[in-house]
């Protein structure tokens, strides 16, 4: 929707076969192939390369380049039988892994991860995770799978159940909750209500980070300014 509705700062030229998490059976080797091998059950990420010469490129920081090729936008995408991606974007699945359940962690398991990342946790922080969705139900087990100290956040009582056996220690409604119950270091927004990621900050510890990594049109007020600079917090993009 984003792409055809023209949401995305992506050049895009149609027609187009969208779909930017796919995952199959490489069926075919194009010449000078070595890394791959046909019957390779692979992944392929949203960006498959970049310019490879650009400032971007060259710091390690491919997702920058202005001439990326994306997945769906750049290259033909994975709503098809077949499709052709470069063979160093591939990633091999391991046999255990059902398709099914890699799709989703080439964009949406990723990009959790990156926030984390670049969250830089440090052992004895907690993490809270705002919007048990599509992206949050991944931050959950990946934050108590890294062994830290998970807490949940949503105003949904039939996802309560849910986030507990997805790892969290703790469910609370809000950010006072939060705060009330000894807040968080780094809390993950991966909600599209820009209106709960920021009452989530209430309960943000000092020196806190909150990643926006969920997306909305809303715009992202800070509930208290003052409490913001004086408890040093930090408001992180990741894409």
């Amino acid at each position: 929707m984003h792409i055809t509705e023209g949401h995305l700062p992506i050049p895009i030229e149609f027609p187009r076969s969208i779909g930017h998490e796919p995952v199959g059976e490489i069926v075919a080797l194009g010449e000078g192939v070595t890394s791959r091998k046909i019957g390779d059950r692979v992944g392929v990420p949203r960006v498959q390369a970049s310019c490879g010469r650009c400032e971007w490129f060259l710091r390690g920081k491919p997702m920058f380049c202005a001439q990326q090729i994306g997945t769906g936008s750049g290259i033909q995408g994975g709503h098809a039988e077949y499709m052709v991606a470069y063979a160093d974007a591939t990633a091999l699945l391991p046999d255990c892994l059902a398709y099914e359940q890699a799709a989703p962690v080439f964009c949406a398991g990723y990009t959790v991860w990156s926030g984390i990342r670049w969250a830089n946790p440090k052992p004895h922080e907690r993490i809270a995770v705002v919007g048990i969705g599509g992206l949050g139900h991944l931050a959950l087990q990946y934050s108590k799978s890294a062994g830290f100290d998970t807490i949940a956040i949503t105003h949904s009582n039939d996802k309560v159940e849910l986030a507990h056996k997805l790892g969290a220690d703790l469910v609370v409604s809000e950010g006072q909750a939060l705060r009330e119950a000894g807040g968080a270091d780094v809390i993950l927004a991966t909600s599209n209500s820009y209106k709960a990621s920021a009452d989530a900050l209430k309960g943000l510890r000092p020196d806190g980070r909150l990643m926006l990594i969920g997306s909305s049109d809303e715009p992202f007020n800070i509930l208290s300014p003052t409490e913001f600079f004086v408890n040093r917090f930090q408001i992180i993009g990741s894409s």
